[in-house]
């Protein structure tokens, strides 16, 4: 039976490949639920599920905004993807946000799989190298955080098998059909109107051709990508009435308030690269992206990209991850060359090698935990767990012990007003605001006693309820850095509102 396993892996590896990575992430699509980030779940889940009830969440749209609506900046070409998703899921009966996000998760895990398989395919089609290209596949399917990655709503990374896909269609022939011109400009319009800021990805694309004298085809090109780029925009003129208001008022404020979010040196993203492909191996995979230089269409386009958020002030970790598996691809390319160049140095291969097995020690300790990390977990679940009880009305967040946090209110299940109890604020609570709070979330156990007597002062019949506990990664992330806001949830409920405990 070995043996057989062997033999069709030699000769179906890709097929392995997908396999396994498949399987590994499906752990991600049952037990990382959550969400990563802010944006990952209030620009997409958030705001697409609000419209499924009838509500707007972020008011983006021009009837919550009232006389003087204007668009956000943002896309919605994505949020809009997942209102149709959504709507399907509650026509046929799957109504509760978090039974949705397996079907969500499972989702993207499936895409997720063409970013391997592009990847593989791009670099056997650069190399011609099947040994190449296993170690390519390899590290997109098992690389420590792809599979969390893989089944989060990060626009950053949901383009990337768009972007793949694109690159493969146009550089597999050496010299490009007009019908793999076509879809390749199909799919990277598609990215660009998941991800704003893929267009120093297309621009650097568009150079290559130029460089290669490509003119024909960079119009062919340039055409169908603007063609299609508009096309995925209808939702402005559907709501706004006109074409590209949402990227108009994304360039506006991204240049307006460029100073307002984090900003960094230059080298920023540099070791951001260096921190997420694990080091060692990662310095060597930065240093071949360069090394390959002259493979323009795998080099330019995310060198741009780099170049452009290097240069940026608005700096956030996750903004460069579109060009993490382009990396990888140009880096093991470039390593591998640089082996069989220099192959009678055998430091070289050996410092290579020593570096590989140093970085995959530590991603076979960090996989395993990553890919099952259920993300904010005390937030979602105190979302539903309050979920089961109907008409809640209001409920409050207390902490004053620093600032509150947002709860994502989709997996309430009702859109109900919710009260930000603050130090600035706490002395002033009003016994008759309409509706009154059903339950107090205390966020944290720091002076709790103190905290929960301040708020009985004004609603004295309040009853504790359950802790919501955090997962093991956000506490070990609480108790490292106390600003990462991952606190275990005490929630009290109001008996003048429920009187006794429903769970």
């Amino acid at each position: 039976m070995k043996q057989k396993l062997i033999d069709y892996y030699k000769k179906n590896p890709l097929s392995i490949i997908l396999l396994v990575a498949l399987a590994i992430r499906l752990l991600s699509v049952f037990f990382a639920k959550g969400y990563g980030m802010h944006d990952d779940h209030f620009l997409i889940i958030e705001s697409s599920r609000s419209w499924v009830d009838g509500y707007d969440y972020n008011n983006w749209l021009p009837q919550s905004q009232g006389e003087n609506a204007r668009p956000e900046g943002h896309s919605l070409f994505y949020p809009v993807l997942s209102f149709f998703f959504f709507k399907i899921l509650s026509f046929i009966g799957i109504t509760a946000l978090d039974t949705q996000m397996y079907f969500v998760r499972f989702f993207h895990a499936l895409l997720s799989l063409l970013t391997i398989y592009f990847g593989y395919k791009i670099t056997y089609s650069v190399t011609q190298n099947k040994k190449t290209a296993n170690i390519v596949g390899w590290f997109l399917a098992l690389y420590w955080v792809m599979p969390w990655l893989s089944v989060r709503n990060l626009v950053e990374i949901v383009c990337v098998p768009f972007l793949l896909w694109a690159t493969y269609l146009y550089i597999k022939d050496t010299k490009p059909k007009t019908s793999n011109i076509i879809y390749s400009a199909l799919l990277m319009a598609i990215a660009f109107a998941l991800r704003f800021q893929v267009i120093f990805f297309i621009g650097g694309f568009g150079l290559a051709m130029l460089i290669y004298k490509q003119f024909k085809e960079a119009i062919i090109w340039t055409f169908v990508l603007l063609v299609a780029f508009f096309l995925t925009q209808g939702a402005d003129l559907y709501i706004w009435k006109r074409p590209f208001a949402e990227m108009q008022e994304y360039i506006m404020y991204n240049f307006t308030h460029s100073g307002a979010y984090p900003n960094a040196p230059w080298h920023n993203y540099l070791g951001v690269i260096v921190g997420v492909l694990l080091p060692p191996i990662s310095i060597l995979l930065l240093f071949g992206f360069f090394y390959g230089y002259k493979r323009l269409f795998l080099f330019l386009p995310s060198f741009c990209f780099l170049l452009f958020h290097s240069l940026f002030p608005n700096k956030q970790e996750r903004f460069i991850f579109p060009i993490l598996a382009f990396i990888i691809i140009l880096g093991i390319i470039s390593l591998v060359d640089i082996m069989n160049k220099y192959n009678s140095h055998r430091w070289i291969r050996k410092t290579i090698k020593i570096c590989f097995w140093i970085s995959l020690v530590f991603n076979t300790i960090l996989i395993i935990p990553t890919t099952i990390h259920y993300s904010k977990k005390s937030k979602v679940e105190t979302m539903v767990y309050l979920s089961h009880y109907n008409n809640i009305g209001a409920f409050a967040v207390e902490n004053t012990n620093k600032s509150v946090s947002m709860f994502p209110r989709a997996y309430l299940g009702q859109w109900t007003p919710f009260y930000e109890i603050s130090k600035e604020n706490v002395d002033r609570l009003d016994i008759n605001q309409k509706p009154i709070p059903s339950f107090f979330i205390f966020e944290g156990e720091e002076n709790i006693d103190n905290r929960v007597n301040k708020i009985k002062e004004t609603y004295p019949n309040i009853e504790y309820e359950t802790t919501i506990e955090t997962s093991f990664i956000d506490q070990m992330l609480q108790n490292i850095n106390p600003n990462s806001r991952n606190y275990r949830n005490i929630i009290y409920r109001n008996k003048d509102i429920f009187p006794q405990k429903k769970l």
